[in-house]
């Protein structure tokens, strides 16, 4: 009996190991910088880029990093890079928007889309609301995003603590991940 749990154990050991050396699931979605380079790639109607880029333009002032101040944001994003906003819930910063993404999910009538961000620790990289890193972009757009950020974010309540964006993502990386 006694063999049998320890050989129990160490299997399930063994099988949560695997599951974080391989990482999260990726879903392939496309990437762009503004509509023109959607339409430019072809994976996508002109009405389409337009209407994702629209939807994740508004999406943006709900999900979009927030900051106390001006330093903060910059100190993820780089100098003049973020922007003030007012809102009935106040007043914060907020990078700018410099890229959105779309999710084709469940054929092609279902599109998520949502607004891309490049912090200051990974400037040549994409990352969404929720600091999820977007895979390197192709010609055409496609690339890789972990499944879990794939769905459009939550509205931001708080804001964010200094160097708090972009930071896990690139020490996770910068430590052989």
């Amino acid at each position: 009996m006694k063999h049998k749990n320890a050989l129990r154990s160490t299997l399930l050991g063994a099988a949560a190991l695997t599951l974080v050396a391989c990482g999260e699931a990726q879903e392939e979605i496309l990437a762009y910088e503004d509509v023109q380079a959607c339409i430019k790639a072809g994976q996508q109607e002109e009405s389409v880029c337009r209407t994702e880029f629209d939807k994740a333009e508004k999406l943006h002032e709900k999900v979009a990093p927030r900051y106390n101040s001006v330093r903060d944001c910059n100190s993820d994003f780089g100098y003049d890079r973020c922007y003030r906003s007012h809102s009935s819930g106040g007043s914060f910063w907020l990078p700018f928007m410099v890229g959105y993404m779309l999710a084709p999910r469940l054929g092609p009538r279902y599109i998520s889309s949502q607004p891309l961000y490049r912090p200051s620790s990974n400037p040549n990289s994409f990352y969404t609301a929720a600091n999820g890193r977007v895979g390197p972009v192709s010609t055409t757009g496609r690339t890789q995003l972990a499944a879990s950020q794939v769905k459009q974010p939550a509205a931001r309540t708080r804001t964010v603590a200094r160097g708090g964006f972009g930071a896990r993502a690139a020490s996770r990386r910068s430590a052989g991940g």
